[in-house]
Order: structure tokens, then sequence, then C-alpha cells
């Protein structure tokens, strides 16, 4: 009988232990975690494309005679095109001189005083739309939806400020520009 009341003790005591130990294990009760990004904004993909929808960095007039150039008739097409946009609503354009090239005059809206000449840029078509201006470089809205958008422009060669026609000389005429974009 001392045997069985031994074994008996024994297994109270390991029962009580095996209740302690379980008493002292604790279970997770709650976790945190940080979350962490950058926000950037969404951009798109660019391009000049010319009057019949190909892409070109160069807006080529060809031969421009010095009659073109007294009737403002030399006008060239072209757009910006944006394709591509992912988390953009509007593109804000602003068009600046480009590398050595500047306004015709400090006051002008003209680009470039190549041989007498320079080109206007227009939002929209020349005479009815916006020209924009070299000095002042105002900003245009670009609303995009889908994933893309436009603005047409046109540029047009002219006689350059503060030139007359017999200031005009022979050669190769270039203005480079360059379109600052901000995705928005």
């Amino acid at each position: 009988m001392r045997k069985h009341i031994s074994a008996l003790a024994l297994a109270v005591c390991g029962g009580v232990l095996s209740f302690a130990a379980q008493a002292q294990i604790t279970g997770t009760t709650s976790l945190t975690a940080t979350f962490e990004t950058n926000v950037v904004p969404g951009t798109c993909s660019a391009e000049i494309q010319d009057s019949t929808g190909n892409a070109s960095s160069e807006i080529s007039f060809g031969d421009v005679f010095k009659s073109d150039l007294t009737s403002k008739s030399r006008i060239e097409a072209f757009k910006l095109n944006f394709s591509g946009c992912s988390g953009v609503k509007n593109a804000v354009v602003q068009i600046t001189p480009g590398a050595g090239t500047n306004c015709s005059t400090a006051s002008s809206d003209k680009f470039g005083s190549t041989h007498g000449t320079a080109f206007e840029v227009w939002k929209g078509v020349a005479d009815s739309g916006s020209v924009l201006s070299c000095t002042t470089q105002p900003k245009q809205n670009v609303a995009i939806a889908s994933g893309a958008g436009s603005l047409d422009m046109n540029a047009r060669i002219v006689i350059a400020d503060d030139k007359t026609i017999a200031d005009v000389t022979p050669g190769a005429v270039t203005s480079l520009v360059t379109f600052m974009v901000t995705y928005q």
C-alpha cells in the first residue's frame, strides 16, 4: 500500500508541477509592425510628334523664303504626346530656351535670333491659340485621361524682334527649345 501512496504522491506532485509550468507559459497577445514607403509622383512616357504623328526631336521647316517670313506663312504643327501614364491626372508643361538659345530680345515671345529670324511657339493654332512667351515661360496644363494626353502646338518662323526683312541673311537656322514637364 505504501507503494501505491508513493506512486499517487508522485503523480499528484508531477501534475502540480506540470500545471505550474503551464501556468507560466503565456502566448503572444499582440504584435506591432511599421509600414514604410515613399510616395512618388506618377510619370508618363512623353514624346514630341511631328504633323504626321511620328516621334521627332526636330521640327523641320525645309527651305524658307523671305516672302514666307514677311507673310508669316511658314507654320509647322507638332504635339507633345503623353502615354503610359501611371498615377498622373495632369502634366504641366513649360517651354524654355534650350542650351545655346536665347530669346529674340529681352522681352520677346520669340525663341532664337539667327540670321535675323526667330521662332514663335503656339499652344493650338498660330494666331488663334496662345503664343508661348520665351521670356515669361507660362505653364500649360495637359489633362491626362486613361493614361494618355496630348498638347497640340504650332511653330512659326518669323522675322526676329528689332529686325527687318533686310536684316535676314541666308543660312541654316536652328533654335533649341526645352519642354519642362511636371507630373501631378
